[in-house]
């Protein structure tokens, strides 16, 4: 398979994969979208390539990616109850071949022909009987370019371990560097009974680790409450009423437009320049992410005065990042924050501020510590509820930082790196990736949910000129006179 183990006669020793228990918020994600298509949670990665990458290498690459980065070769198996945490086994039928496929486009393709094959292989479930990814690359292009859809479930990585799993396949230059001997296949680590036993008495025990962590939590305030009673009081309560928080169930979505839910969406895209949202976050002390949501809520607000339906503020999902600095794994290691966005203040910087307030306050939640112990307990909640109360977001938006430089795959160079994620419950999902000094931002619109999509994209687009300063360039990047073309006629939006 790829490039063969090394041809010295002593070759090295694989690597024995074990299985892993799925982490609470793994498993709620898990659970959640296999129960509800609405929930589908799939994140897509859309590269455009300057032109048609070497395929063999390409698909050397992803073997040996696969050899050292454990989830590429994992399946999920579930347990025997159902309501426990599923295990990550050692796939020992993996076929590379199943999850790399390539297609030459028509001729004269756009960009929104590669959108739709995004949108429809994100919104198509995986083979549950194998490793939860797959790999796209379309060809054939204009200008020669080629794009690379890489489908992952969010079970298996959050956006900022996405970009890690890029970060095992890239080059920082056109003329790729000896990576040694391909890496042997790992072997498996699972016992011969399957793993049963093993299963039965990790989720038997799942209780009395959530509760041992909670007490490991508490440990030291139960020392500064020996000193102080009063204060470790105080603490309880504080930590008390961060969870209440946490877990609090909204009535419904707060857009007096954005009501219905369906199991369709699409996908638009859009680019700006990262240097303006610095310069934006500069002026106004805050930070990238504040002018992200602020212009988000610009478009949107724009968005319900346009359509004769104005709102003073909306529902948003924010993941924020649990991931330790230095961290390797790509697991999830996010929690997701649920606030009110105010869209109908007197201005951007206003707004901001307000944003930035209410983003700083969350990050500080005690709660925050003990994420995926409260995860854990959604397995005792009716995903039904958690589908309801995912559905009470109007908007779900996520910034990830990606890489600053130039990267080549196989042999490619990666001109734009677009995040497009599914809409899992709410009326709208923005999320932006930034790469070599542009920001990508991908939009997907429940088209139950948004009745105006041009209008919609036009507003954010709107918003982020609005609050940057800087001009947003269309999502079509195929050709320089069709992104000439959208430049000219920004002043129309």
């Amino acid at each position: 398979m790829g490039e063969g183990p090394n041809g010295d006669s002593a070759d090295p020793v694989a690597v024995v994969t074990p299985p892993k228990r799925m982490s609470g918020w793994d498993f709620a994600t898990w659970r959640v979208a296999s129960d509800d298509p609405v929930m589908r949670s799939t994140i897509i990665g859309l590269l455009l390539l300057e032109n048609t990458p070497d395929w063999d290498a390409l698909r050397s690459r992803f073997d040996r990616a696969s050899r050292t980065i454990t989830v590429l070769r994992q399946k999920v198996v579930e347990s025997p109850g159902g309501l426990e945490s599923p295990r990550m086994v050692l796939d020992t039928e993996f076929d590379l071949d199943f999850h790399m496929r390539r297609f030459r486009m028509p001729a004269r393709s756009r960009w929104a022909d590669v959108l739709e094959d995004c949108r429809r292989q994100s919104m198509t479930d995986f083979d549950r009987d194998r490793p939860l990814w797959r790999v796209t690359l379309l060809e054939g292009l204009p200008e020669g370019k080629a794009a690379l859809i890489v489908k992952l479930h969010h079970a298996i990585a959050d956006g900022q371990g996405a970009v890690m799993l890029g970060a095992a396949l890239f080059d920082f230059a056109a003329e790729p560097p000896d990576l040694g001997p391909m890496p042997p296949e790992p072997v498996s680590g699972e016992p011969a009974d399957g793993g049963l036993e093993a299963m039965v008495k990790d989720n038997l025990g799942w209780v009395a680790r959530t509760t041992s962590d909670f007490v490991r939590g508490l440990g030291p305030a139960t020392l500064a409450g020996m000193k102080d009673p009063g204060a470790m009081a105080q603490r309880v309560v504080k930590t008390a009423g961060s969870i209440l928080r946490f877990t609090k169930i909204p009535l419904g979505p707060l857009s007096p437009l954005m009501t219905e839910r369906s199991i369709n969406y699409h996908f638009d895209t859009f680019d700006i320049d990262f240097a303006a949202i610095k310069k934006a976050a500069k002026a106004n002390d805050a930070t990238a992410n504040d002018v992200f949501l602020t212009a988000i809520a610009e478009g949107l607000g724009e968005y319900h005065r346009r359509m004769g339906k104005p709102v003073d503020k909306l529902r948003v999902n924010m993941p924020i990042s649990l991931r330790k600095p230095g961290s390797t794994s790509t697991d999830n290691a996010v929690t997701i924050a649920r606030f009110e966005l105010p869209v109908s203040v007197h201005s951007p910087a206003e707004i901001m501020r307000e944003v930035g307030e209410t983003v700083r306050k969350w990050r500080a939640e005690p709660a925050l510590a003990l994420a995926d112990e409260i995860a854990e307990l959604s397995r005792l909640i009716p995903p039904e509820l958690i589908s309801a109360v995912a559905q009470a977001s109007d908007l779900t938006a996520s910034n990830v930082p990606g890489v600053p430089i130039p990267v080549w795959l196989g042999g490619a160079k990666v001109l734009r790196m677009y995040p497009l994620v599914a809409t899992i419950g709410a009326a709208v999902n923005v999320t932006m990736l930034t790469y070599n000094g542009t920001a990508s931002v991908g939009i997907s619109t429940d088209d139950a949910a948004v009745d105006d999509r041009d209008e919609l994209i036009r507003c954010l687009r709107t918003g982020f000129r609005t609050v940057t300063g800087s001009p947003v360039a269309a999502g079509t990047p195929l050709t320089r006179r069709r992104h000439a073309a959208a430049s000219k006629s920004k002043a129309a939006d």
